[in-house]
């Protein structure tokens, strides 16, 4: 696609030391007013540095920034150039994941977090879900485990049950955390062989609540599941506390060495 050539969809000189600060926060509100969209090229950097009044090393440095953060693509090739991003929620989920290692998130802080998130999501599928929903919950309860053993089953009937709800903005947030969930779910189904079990047997109940379009009782069994799911990370976390630290002299238990949500804090945290 073309660069827009609209007099309105111009950029306004910058006057400021912090010049490419300002050509992020124009392209952005430009982008997220709907002046550009997903798909549409933006102008070249020289049209660029023109309208702006700045050099092509700060338009350079602000489309990178904007990079990053997801907004733009910047494309090689004859039809090279910056272009508005398709959203992509693997990028969201790698930050996000990030996030919360970083600010030491637990398992438990994430079953809380589903708790608001796949409740709603149960109680819309049952009001919602299509033929064609009905069949990937049926699909992803019947498959045999692949690579991802029976935690990747349990993600992928979850993964479809929220979908199923048809509400973009859950969907993009369970995405987002997807990675996250199916990391505490390898590690809790290696260390409780039991829970594979469970999680079919509530899983089938779910879908066939949803089925019957049942949105109450789909929500009080995903609560009492999720519930469930709280009380294994705590029980894995007190598993974890109990083995030998590493012979090599690292301090944290042996199997602590992901990057996501740990199995439960290292010390008293208060439930929100």
């Amino acid at each position: 696609m073309q660069p827009a050539e609209n007099d309105s969809l111009a950029f306004t000189t910058i006057r400021s030391s912090r010049a490419s600060t300002q050509v992020v926060a124009q392209i952005r509100d430009a982008i997220m007013s709907g002046r550009y969209v997903q798909g549409d090229r933006l102008p070249t950097e020289r049209e660029m540095a023109r309208q702006f009044g700045v050099s092509r090393v700060t338009i350079r440095d602000a489309l990178r920034a904007l990079e990053a953060g997801g907004l733009i693509e910047v494309r090689v090739g004859g039809l090279g150039g910056p272009y508005v991003a398709q959203p992509d929620p693997l990028r969201l989920a790698e930050s996000l994941r990030t996030h919360l290692h970083m600010q030491g998130s637990t398992f438990a802080e994430l079953a809380e977090a589903r708790l608001a998130l796949e409740t709603t999501a149960a109680r819309l599928a049952a009001e919602r879900a299509e033929e064609d929903d009905l069949a990937g919950m049926r699909a992803a309860l019947e498959e045999l485990p692949g690579e991802g053993g029976t935690a990747g089953q349990s993600v992928d009937f979850h993964t479809a049950l929220v979908q199923s709800a048809h509400n973009s903005a859950l969907l993009t947030m369970f995405l987002a955390t997807r990675a996250l969930l199916q990391e505490a779910f390898n590690t809790l189904h290696a260390r409780q062989p039991d829970m594979a079990e469970v999680a079919q047997r509530v899983h089938r109940q779910l879908y066939e609540a949803i089925e019957r379009r049942d949105g109450e009782l789909a929500v009080r069994l995903m609560r009492d599941h999720l519930y469930d799911f709280a009380a294994r990370a705590e029980r894995a976390h007190r598993g974890a506390r109990r083995r030998p630290v590493r012979a090599s002299g690292d301090n944290r238990a042996a199997g602590d060495s992901h990057t996501g949500p740990r199995p439960a804090p290292t010390r008293e945290r208060r439930g929100t």
